[in-house]
C-alpha cells in the first residue's frame, strides 16, 4: 500500500497543475476576448468554486467544450413536396411560387397560373388543402399570356423537394411582394434584392418580409438589405464589442432604393441573432410593422478559442449585434407592434408545415393574413 500512495498522490497533483493552467488559459481567453471586461480574481474564483459551469453567471453563452466547435452544415433537404406554394385571390388559388427544380416546374406550372380544378375538384382553399397529401394529383390550370389564357392540364408528383432558405413570391393582387429568409448566408442579401428589384417592376408597392425561425446569419448580408432601405445616409446595423477588431458600424451611404417601399416583418420566438436585429432595425429606419411574438433574444455573437495545449475549447460572446438606436435585444428580444397570439398547438403545427415545406401553408397562415391587412391601412 505505502507504493501506491505516491502514485496516487502524483496523479492527484497533475490533475490539479492541470485545472490550474486550463484556468489560467480561461481567464486568458476572457481578458483577450470577452465582450465584457471581467477582474481575473472574480474569474477564477467561479471556476474554483463551480467550475466550468460558473462561467455562465458571467456570461450566459460561456461553454467549455470538448474540442474546437467549427460551422455544420445546413441540413439537407428531405421533405416530400411538389415544390408549389398556393395562395389565395378573390375566392380562388393560384401557383404563387413554382420552385425552381421542382416536380410542380417538372409538370409545367409556373408562377401565377390560376388552378381551376385538382383532381376534377373546383380548386377552392379547402379542397386544395384537402387533396394536396397524396402523392400525385392531377391540375387544371390556366395561364394568361398575350394571345389570351391558356388551359393547361399538369399532372403533378409529390417527391423530395424541400422550400430553399430564402425565396421571394409576388401577390398580384395586393400588390405584394413576400420574402422569406430563413439564415442570412453569404450573398443572400444581394439575391434578395435582386428579386425585389425584379418584383418591384411587377408592380410591388409592399414587401412582407417572413423572419419567423431565421436562424441568424451573416451580419453584412442583413446590413446591405437595409441599407436598401434606408431613408438617408446613416447606421444601419452595429456590431458591438470592447475589442476595437471586433466593432463594427455599418452604415448607408444614402438613401435606398427601396425607401418608397412600404413594408412588415414576420417574427416568432424562433427568430434570433441577424434575424430579429434585422426586424428591429427596418422598423427604425423604414416604419416597417413588426407582427407575429416575441423574439428569441439572442443575438450575441460567439467565438470558440482553444484553451492552450489543450483538446478544449472556450465559447465566449465577443461582440452583440445591434439596430441603429442601440437597443440591446440580448435576452430582452423585440416585442412585435402587432402582436399574434396563437395556442402552443397551432403555432407548432404552422412551423411544421413551413418546415415540411407544405403547399398550402401560405393558405392557412394568420400572421400573413394580419401583415396583408396592415399593409392595406
Amino acid at each position: 500500500m505505502k507504493k501506491i500512495f505516491p502514485a496516487v498522490f502524483f496523479l492527484l497533483g497533475a490533475a490539479a497543475c492541470a485545472d490550474r493552467s486550463l484556468d489560467r488559459d480561461i481567464v486568458k481567453v476572457f481578458e483577450r476576448h470577452s465582450y465584457r471586461e471581467y477582474a481575473p480574481q472574480k474569474i477564477t474564483e467561479l471556476l474554483r468554486s463551480r467550475g466550468a459551469a460558473g462561467l455562465k453567471l458571467l456570461d450566459r453563452h460561456a461553454e467549455v467544450v470538448a474540442s474546437r466547435k467549427e460551422l455544420g452544415e445546413l441540413p439537407s433537404g428531405g421533405h416530400i413536396s411538389s415544390g408549389l406554394l398556393a395562395a389565395e385571390d378573390g375566392g380562388g388559388v393560384y401557383a404563387a411560387k413554382v420552385f425552381r427544380g421542382s416536380p410542380a416546374e417538372a409538370a409545367g406550372l409556373r408562377d401565377g397560373d390560376r388552378i381551376l380544378e385538382i383532381d376534377g375538384v373546383k380548386a377552392v382553399p379547402a379542397a386544395l388543402s384537402e387533396r394536396l397529401r397524396g402523392r400525385a394529383f392531377k391540375f387544371k390550370a390556366e395561364r394568361r399570356t398575350l394571345k389570351g389564357p391558356v388551359v393547361m392540364i399538369a399532372d403533378v408528383k409529390r417527391e423530395k423537394f424541400s422550400f430553399p432558405a430564402v425565396f421571394g413570391l409576388y401577390a398580384p393582387g395586393s400588390r405584394t411582394a413576400f420574402v422569406k429568409i430563413g439564415m442570412f448566408y453569404q450573398g443572400s442579401g444581394s439575391s434578395v434584392a435582386s428579386g425585389l428589384e425584379t418584383l418591384s417592376r411587377l408592380g410591388a408597392k409592399k414587401v412582407i418580409f417572413d423572419l419567423r425561425d431565421c436562424a441568424g446569419g451573416a451580419p453584412d448580408e442583413a446590413a446591405g438589405l437595409l441599407a436598401a432601405f434606408a431613408p438617408k445616409a446613416g447606421p444601419v446595423l452595429e456590431i458591438k464589442s470592447r475589442h476595437k477588431g471586433y466593432s463594427r458600424l455599418i452604415e448607408a451611404p444614402g438613401r435606398g432604393r427601396f425607401a418608397g417601399l412600404k413594408a412588415a416583418v414576420l417574427v416568432n420566438s424562433g427568430t434570433a441573432m441577424t434575424g430579429e436585429v434585422f426586424a428591429a432595425a427596418l422598423r427604425e429606419l423604414s416604419g416597417a410593422v413588426v407582427i407575429g411574438g416575441l423574439t428569441k433574444g439572442e443575438v450575441s455573437l460567439t467565438r470558440t478559442f482553444r484553451l492552450g495545449r489543450s483538446r478544449k475549447g472556450l465559447t465566449l460572446t465577443v461582440a452583440r449585434l445591434f439596430p441603429p438606436s442601440g437597443a440591446d435585444l440580448e435576452e430582452n428580444g423585440l416585442e412585435p407592434g402587432l402582436k399574434i397570439a396563437l395556442s402552443p398547438g397551432r403555432e407548432a403545427e404552422l412551423k411544421a408545415a413551413w418546415a415540411s415545406s407544405g403547399e398550402t401553408v401560405l393558405l392557412a397562415d394568420p400572421v400573413y393574413k394580419k401583415a396583408l391587412e396592415a399593409l392595406t391601412k
